[in-house]
């Protein structure tokens, strides 16, 4: 088996190329006698001479030169193929960044920072994997992610992040609610409504009960639980129930008064929209991280 380095099979390639040791060091621009060891070296390793050798002529292949000559070309060529693919799929990841968003924050928050930033950087391709909180820390935990998008109560273990910015949670209903209209609307009013809910198991349902319970609402009956926000406003749209929502989830149906916030005596919740990602950043990732934090 030949284990020859790249690097000796170029110098003993270039012997035969060039036809002769000196013509191949002058070409190399090294010295001679390093040509000359390159080949005593893979002589030593086949056993057997690469070159006849007569004083005053150029040295000719022998049949075992001749087939390590094949050999060499066969495999530099691979080298530099290996070499400039390698080389392409860093430049390539070097301008990918592969972003895993929470589906409210993909819906609310990300669209417009995101279109400024590839309009800025057009050479950098953008890959967005939206989810659950949980499926986002995944995706970010296993390197399927370089940056993560999410909202939380605090910063998730294993990973690093920043807050972008605070965000409120605001009670809606239809707009025909029978709470839409009232002023001051006292918190535990609301338990005598019911509500459209995320699913009960997940992490932000979990944020979020915690959220009405700080807001002075201990109980609430629920009518539906729904794992898409897209789905759960229509259906408070519908008259299905009151929900509990992020602002920027909200905020474009209630101007558009399909939704109607409600104005309840109590001081708003908020959670934190966080970046998350593991350190350190490169660089195309840091411009993007202060990127985002100049939207928020």
């Amino acid at each position: 088996m030949i284990s020859a380095s790249p690097r000796r099979l170029s110098v003993f390639k270039q012997v035969v190329e060039t036809g002769g040791f000196n013509a191949a060091a002058a070409e190399l621009g090294i010295a001679q006698p390093s040509v000359c060891a390159h080949v005593k070296a893979l002589e030593s390793q086949l056993g057997q001479p690469l070159f006849y050798r007569h004083r005053g002529s150029r040295p000719k292949l022998t049949k075992a030169g001749e087939a390590l000559y094949g050999f060499a070309l066969d495999m530099l060529r691979k080298s530099e193929e290996a070499t400039h693919a390698l080389a392409h799929i860093r430049s390539s990841e070097a301008r990918e960044i592969t972003i895993a968003v929470h589906r409210d924050v993909a819906q609310s928050f990300l669209p417009a920072p995101l279109g400024a930033f590839t309009r800025k950087h057009p050479g950098t391709r953008i890959v967005t994997r939206i989810g659950t909180i949980e499926e986002v820390l995944e995706l970010l935990r296993d390197e399927v992610a370089d940056l993560g998008l999410l909202v939380s109560s605090g910063p998730p273990g294993g990973v690093t992040s920043v807050v972008l910015r605070r965000e409120p949670l605001w009670l809606v209903a239809m707009p025909g609610h029978p709470l839409a209209r009232r002023k001051a609307i006292q918190p535990a009013e609301l338990a005598k409504f019911p509500f459209v809910t995320g699913l009960s198991h997940s992490r932000y349902q979990q944020m979020v009960d915690a959220a009405l319970r700080r807001m002075g609402i201990p109980t609430w009956q629920v009518a539906m639980e729904l794992q898409e926000s897209a789905a759960l406003k229509a259906m408070v749209g519908q008259g299905a129930g009151v929900a509990c929502l992020l602002r920027c989830a909200v905020e474009k149906e209630i101007e558009a008064g399909a939704l109607a916030l409600l104005d309840v005596k109590a001081r708003a919740q908020e959670l934190e929209l966080r970046c998350v990602y593991r350190a350190p950043l490169r660089p195309p990732l840091a411009s993007f991280l202060d990127h985002l934090r100049s939207y928020a």
